[in-house]
């Protein structure tokens, strides 16, 4: 079953501002006793001096920064050459400049690939892993499972793998060609032009599976923007009436969004009691370091009450997330702050590895001087076990890729490898071979050249609270 959530543009909702925004340019600017920058308003030295005082205040590695800088560069290149190595997650762009804002398949067109080959590189295609609703991949006819032979006209190879997928994830346009995979050999279908277009909110996806003696709930959350929790408290009141015994949670594709909702989808899964520690910020020693409850977090960005949540929440023991290599930020807390409380079984790739928190830093002065905006990294993040650091990403229990079983099935279904595997782990019908799953492998062996997550820089940022 799918149910259609708050409309809202991707780009919007991921500059939600929150109240903490409002003191750190006051603190800035207006506070401290501090006079604004004395260079011309609108150069390069006023905007960067307000960037270097920025990050010299809030960003995690104030500390790393350097003492001799020079102010006259552009304002991206200059915010790019002040972070720490460590940091992958940190940007800045200009509102008024449509082409300094990340870009990516997923925020351009509403869809994501990846790249594979045989293993003597002489088969290569990129296979469709997600399409948005109503997106432009979407209205164009692409589909999940689909098999992309060229990029603009490039057939794929070994060599330029890399190199064409880079140039569509920053791409207004393109041109993709369709094909079939017969015999192991693709056969061109179509062509399909593509231009950058709106996105909406995606639905979450409720499904049932009756297997046996067993009935298992299945949740696809695509990410946790604003509205989300509130969204999911009727999927989670049928999953009650139904008297579900276990819960499949797909969040291979969702890369994050606010600790508010993780935090209200935790109290869903698990009905823990509103003072019951979720999250520690831990920044540098001026952000010190806090702890917040699951149900002052789960509150806080206004969209519900924790005791509607405790009404329709599950009070489970046991729960199984599907993971991959774009599951990141606000899913791995929910993945991460869950386990004090909940035994979590993880099955799918490791996760992006995002275990920081950014907020945004802008001029909200009644008449701006300065019209870009900062995202640093500002917090390190753990549960209330004081267990984090999954920087290189949250390693599943079970690892699977579901490239190595092609093509890729519609989901939910129950020949998806991630939800077959589940449902075996849980007693359903789907039995395991020896390798933990009812493999139906492709008729070739095949190696990923790329997979745009890890490459890429997106504009989804986790938002935090005061």
């Amino acid at each position: 079953m799918v149910k259609r959530v708050l409309s809202l543009n991707i780009m919007k909702r991921a500059y939600y501002i929150l109240n903490l925004i409002i003191f750190i340019f006051v603190a800035q600017f207006l506070g401290c006793k501090k006079d604004p920058p004395s260079y011309p308003v609108g150069s390069n030295a006023y905007v960067n001096s307000w960037i270097l005082d920025s990050l010299r205040r809030y960003y995690l590695w104030n500390e790393s920064l350097p003492l001799k800088v020079n102010l006259d560069q552009e304002p991206q290149l200059f915010f790019r050459t002040l972070l720490h190595a460590d940091d992958r997650f940190s940007y800045i762009v200009n509102p008024v400049d449509p082409s300094s804002f990340p870009k990516s398949n997923r925020s351009q067109f509403g869809f994501d690939y990846s790249t594979v080959s045989s293993a003597d590189g002489k088969l290569v295609f990129a296979v469709i892993k997600y399409v948005y609703n109503d997106s432009p991949a979407s209205r164009n006819g692409l589909k999940r499972g689909d098999y992309i032979s060229k990029i603009n006209g490039q057939q794929l190879t070994t060599a330029n793998a890399v190199d064409l997928q880079k140039q569509f994830l920053t791409a207004e346009k393109g041109r993709l060609t369709l094909a079939a995979l017969e015999n192991n050999y693709l056969k061109d279908i179509r062509t399909v032009d593509l231009n950058r277009g709106m996105l909406l909110e995606q639905p979450i996806v409720r499904e049932i599976f009756r297997l046996e003696a067993k009935t298992i709930g299945y949740l696809y959350i695509n990410d946790f923007n604003r509205g989300i929790a509130q969204s999911a408290m009727s999927d989670f009141t049928v999953f009650k009436n139904e008297n579900i015994d276990a819960l499949v949670l797909d969040l291979r594709y969702n890369p994050g969004g606010q600790v508010a909702e993780a935090a209200g989808i935790a109290g869903l899964i698990s009905g823990i009691p509103y003072d019951t520690p979720f999250i520690t910020y831990t920044g540098n020693k001026n952000g010190g370091r806090k702890t917040e409850s699951v149900g002052h977090s789960a509150s806080s960005d206004g969209t519900l009450q924790y005791n509607q949540i405790l009404e329709a929440g599950l009070k489970l023991k046991e729960l199984y997330i599907l993971t991959s290599a774009t599951t990141a930020s606000a899913a791995e807390i929910l993945i991460n702050n869950l386990k004090p409380y909940v035994h979590v079984i993880t099955i799918g790739e490791k996760t992006r590895g995002k275990d920081e928190a950014s907020f945004v830093i802008k001029d909200m002065q009644p008449t701006k001087t300065i019209s870009w905006e900062m995202h640093p990294i500002i917090y390190k993040l753990s549960n209330a076990l004081g267990a984090g650091d999954y920087a290189d990403g949250i390693v599943p229990q079970y690892p699977i890729s579901e490239l190595e079983t092609l093509p890729l099935k519609a989901l939910p279904s129950l020949d998806d490898p991630l939800i077959q595997h589940a449902i075996a782990r849980i007693g359903g019908s789907k039995s395991l071979d020896k390798r933990g799953v009812n493999k139906q492998p492709s008729v070739i062996s095949l190696r990923i050249l790329t997979d745009s997550k890890r490459e890429q820089t997106d504009q989804e940022i986790l938002q935090i609270s005061n």
